[in-house]
């Protein structure tokens, strides 16, 4: 072939290539193609695993969306929204107090003059609150409570979501009337795991009380109206303390009143009673 017919030909098979006047770049056009070939080679594996991945966070937003609110989560279970005000209470700003009344006596333990007062918020039905229960309140009593610095206050917050809470604290109350408080609120939550599905807190309870003893907590659940009030008067403080948890601490020093909210570890706290008891 001669030079002239080569090059004529070169030229020919380039203007075919070559797009028409007309033509602009299409993007999307060109993503959608480049997406179809994927879709039909390897790219099908990773399509699969895309569309795993975006399911189960949609599946994942849509549970906490609908769960959050009511589940147990970060170490607290959280309160439904709408029965409390706000969410946290500065510390050390000044709130008022309600004490409790003489027949509610029992939930309270420690000296009456210690310069630090902690309440504690929880619900019978909430692990975390049996956790700590379990690991931290044996070392506060023994450290604070027991040398006179702290006086600590239970508080009964039952959550809707849990079904026995405020079964539970019917009978932790019903005890503490009979002089049996701290037994009683050691054993629910130690047999958290037994009771939680089926709300038997009476077979707990039976053994670890007399059964005469036993007998009376079962009559007190039964028909004494006293058992809702303290938990009525409770739930007055939540909105007070605006409490949005369980567990939740309250802590009082020097007229002062604070929600640090979720209790943190031990030595933490330790080291936060020990600065108050300084000051």
């Amino acid at each position: 072939m001669e030079n002239n017919e080569r090059d004529s030909f070169i030229d020919d098979r380039l203007a075919v290539l070559d797009p028409a006047g007309a033509w602009r770049p299409d993007p999307v056009r060109g993503l959608e193609r480049l997406y179809a070939r994927d879709r039909a080679g390897v790219g099908s594996r990773r399509r699969r695993w895309t569309w795993a991945v975006t399911t189960a966070s949609a599946v994942g937003l849509l549970l906490l969306a609908v769960s959050a609110p009511q589940a147990c989560a970060w170490g607290a279970c959280l309160k439904p929204a709408g029965l409390t005000g706000a969410n946290a209470v500065v510390p050390g700003k000044a709130a008022p107090g309600k004490a409790a009344p003489e027949n509610f006596a029992f939930k309270t333990s420690g000296s009456a003059s210690a310069p630090i007062t902690l309440e504690i918020y929880s619900d019978y039905e909430c692990p975390h609150c049996a956790r700590f229960y379990d690991e931290t309140v044996p070392l506060i009593v023994a450290q604070y409570v027991s040398t006179g610095k702290v006086r600590l206050i239970h508080r009964d917050l039952p959550l809707p979501q849990h079904a026995w809470a405020r079964l539970a604290a019917r009978y932790a109350n019903a005890a503490g009337e009979l002089g049996q408080y701290d037994r009683a609120v050691n054993q629910i939550f130690r047999t958290q795991d037994a009771w939680r599905e089926n709300g038997n807190i009476d077979a707990q309870l039976a053994q670890v009380l007399p059964p005469g003893l036993m007998q009376k907590v079962r009559e007190k659940v039964m028909r004494d109206s006293t058992l809702d009030q303290t938990i009525a008067a409770d739930l007055e403080m939540v909105s007070k303390d605006h409490v949005n948890q369980t567990p939740s601490l309250v802590i009082e020093s020097k007229g002062k009143r604070g929600n640090i909210g979720s209790p943190p570890s031990f030595g933490v706290l330790k080291d936060y009673l020990d600065q108050l008891l300084r000051e």
